[in-house]
């Protein structure tokens, strides 16, 4: 990162979604690398050796567990969280 400012990433778009509280998912991969910045709302990531990771809004996570065991996400109240995903080629 030169001045602060990281290269330029390419990447294929963006999406905005929201998801709501509820119990911990499933074990499962990312489905291509991509970002995930979170705009409101919490969330836990567990990752495949157990760390937890906290997030809440501003917090961007580089998913990049494509294969293997991946990771849990557990999107906590009582608000939704609200997420832009960008998928990166």
């Amino acid at each position: 990162m030169s001045g602060g400012v990281t290269e330029m990433m390419k990447a294929s778009g963006a999406q905005f979604s929201r998801r709501p509280p509820g119990p911990v998912s499933d074990w499962h991969v990312g489905p291509r690398r991509q970002y995930v910045i979170t705009l409101s709302g919490r969330a836990e990531l567990t990752v495949g050796n157990g760390t937890k990771v906290a997030v809440g809004p501003g917090h961007i996570t580089l998913i990049q567990d494509t294969t293997g065991k991946g990771h849990l996400t557990q999107n906590l109240g009582p608000d939704d969280r609200i997420v832009v995903t960008i998928p990166l080629d």
